[in-house]
């Protein structure tokens, strides 16, 4: 029997940022799907591209896998998805993995505030009809709860950069001193004073270790008025985009802090310990869910910036102590928390990644 031939729709053009934190994504969820069933030909798109023209292309495939899959409180599709003009021509399943949903500031208040639009949940309705037991696979336990307030059914799956399946099962890494440190820069320019601090003291705590300032997608403006800050406090620039190649680092890496998401996830992955400042509900929903290893880098308060613009949020003043203390509270207690935070990840693998992936699409290799 022939391998099963998905088409996969990736959240990030590789042409444009570059960001391997999205890459990581849809790298991650392919290898788990391989390693829980078997081999598959995977051709993979934007998720923004529009099929019509291609209906035949697209029809070939054996399944329309949405890595990521983005939802927006109102138009999902076509802002996000277009795949078709018309779904109803399409005829393999479409299958969504590791849902996610972003608000700011991420607080409970507003996680509650949630409301999926009908330009949304018609795409929803029509997504979750091929999701085993009807349930929405989501990233964590913050998105779940957005959808279940909406009246959708969720399976916790998390996010597939959770996940290596080498590593599914291995005990963290527990460093005595700090050899290497990375640090990852904020998406916002809110955070800028923020991360100079925290680079600042980052440095002066750690001044014998290999310190690098990780670039995961094409520079950006923020990026750059770190560039001094960092090189002042030891740091040297490295420029990982466009290539999940260029995380391996990560794998002999003693500790990371900052801003990436999926830096995080990165190190995690990889049983490594790491610390993340959430920008915004993304992260928050995420440190949630794991129950350790993150603080809020903003608080509710609302700000006015220099060109006269008010925020509904604001940086937290404490964010880099509550960093700074956890990380040499577990450097004292030998990381305790991050066998917490790796069991989470292991049952969460069992119970929702592996058994979502062979009921989505186990029948396509039958």
């Amino acid at each position: 029997m022939a391998n099963p031939n998905f088409l996969g729709l990736t959240t990030c053009p590789h042409h444009a940022s570059g960001n391997v934190g999205d890459q990581l994504i849809t790298e991650a969820a392919i290898k788990i799907i391989e390693h829980e069933l078997g081999e598959a030909e995977f051709d993979v798109h934007f998720r923004e591209e529009e099929f019509s023209s291609r209906l035949e292309y697209l029809n070939s495939h054996d399944a329309i896998i949405l890595f990521g899959f983005p939802i927006l409180e109102s138009n999902t599709r076509p802002r996000n998805y277009r795949i078709a003009e018309n779904l109803d021509e399409i005829d393999p399943p479409i299958i969504p993995i590791g849902a996610v949903h972003k608000f700011f500031p991420g607080t409970e208040e507003e996680l509650e505030k949630r409301v999926l639009q009908d330009s949304t949940r018609s795409f929803l309705d029509r997504v979750i009809a091929n999701c085993p037991d009807g349930k929405i696979p989501v990233r964590t336990e913050w998105v779940g709860q957005v959808l279940s307030q909406n009246g959708y059914d969720i399976i916790l799956t998390g996010d597939p950069a959770w996940y290596d399946p080498e590593t599914v099962g291995r005990e963290f890494h527990k460093p005595e001193t700090i050899g290497r440190l990375v640090f990852t820069p904020p998406h916002s320019g809110l955070y800028v004073e923020q991360s100079k601090v925290l680079l600042r003291r980052l440095g002066a705590r750690y001044g014998d270790a290999d310190r690098r300032m990780v670039l995961q997608s094409v520079p950006t403006d923020v990026d750059r008025e770190l560039y001094g800050p960092a090189q002042d406090a030891g740091f040297d620039v490295y420029y990982g985009s466009h290539d999940t190649k260029n995380l391996e680092m990560y794998r002999e890496s003693d500790l990371h802090v900052g801003y990436r998401k999926h830096g995080h996830l990165a190190h995690l992955r990889w049983r490594r310990p790491s610390v993340v400042l959430a920008e915004d509900s993304r992260a928050a929903g995420l440190n949630a869910t794991l129950g350790a290893a993150g603080v809020r880098a903003y608080s509710p308060e609302p700000m006015v910036t220099q060109s006269g613009k008010t925020l509904r949020g604001s940086p937290n003043l404490e964010a880099i102590d509550g960093v700074l203390n956890f990380i040499g509270e577990q450097h004292a207690n030998d990381w305790n928390l991050f066998d917490e935070v790796g069991d989470m990840i292991d049952s969460t693998f069992s119970s929702g990644m592996k058994y979502y992936v062979r009921n989505a699409l186990g029948e396509h290799y039958q």
